[in-house]
């Protein structure tokens, strides 16, 4: 395997070494899109918020600073990223509002009806059963609790031949806007909106519970 496929494997389930520094790299890297996805909800001083594959942790911070009376809860399947996002976050930790917990998407560690709002940047690609994981969300959010999909990359013509090559090596799920309406309804939720940037590639999808 080459480096440039280990990197890109990385991408999936970072650990180790190279792990390590793609979470301190996206970071740093998705913090542009991050902000565009987050300006599509509104976060509650007092909610109580879910980062689905937290990565390295700076989402979870993100919304942190946001919601000082309420939690966040980041989960990843990946033990390397859980500890990298626990320094990351450590002063909220501190302070009670976050906890970063080692989990996965299929089986989230939470009762029923907890969440204002479930986020997940760019990991929605890798998750193993789309439609059924989507009903695990569902199932921790309150009654009219919102999902927040955001993600650098959807199915277009424009970008169709640029992204084919990842997708098939990463084994991603990767959908048009249209396809994403479809997935989310199938899923039952309400579809409140989805957004994209042409010029970026870029989409979020909200939608509620």
């Amino acid at each position: 395997m080459g480096l440039l496929e280990k990197y890109i494997k990385q991408c999936r389930k970072p650990s180790g070494g190279l792990g390590r520094f793609i979470g301190r790299s996206m970071n740093f890297g998705h913090s542009g899109i991050r902000c565009w996805g987050i300006g599509h909800v509104s976060i509650k001083p007092a909610g109580y918020i879910l980062d689905v594959g937290c990565g390295g942790g700076k989402a979870v911070s993100e919304l942190a600073s946001s919601c000082p009376y309420g939690k966040v809860f980041g989960i990843d399947y990946s033990e390397d990223m859980v500890e990298l996002s626990k320094k990351v976050n450590r002063k909220y930790i501190a302070k009670g509002i976050v906890e970063i917990l080692h989990g996965s998407v299929s089986s989230l560690p939470f009762k029923d009806n907890f969440f204002d709002l479930v986020t997940a940047f760019e990991t929605y690609y890798f998750w193993p059963d789309l439609i059924n994981d989507l009903k695990e969300i569902k199932r921790v959010l309150k009654p009219g609790g919102k999902l927040l999909l955001v993600n650098e990359v959807y199915k277009d013509d424009k970008f169709e031949k640029r992204n084919s090559k990842w997708v098939e090596m990463l084994n991603m799920h990767y959908h048009s806007p249209g396809e994403y309406n479809e997935f989310l309804k199938k899923a039952g939720y309400h579809i409140v909106e989805i957004n994209n940037n042409p010029k970026k590639n870029w989409i979020a999808a909200v939608a509620q519970k």
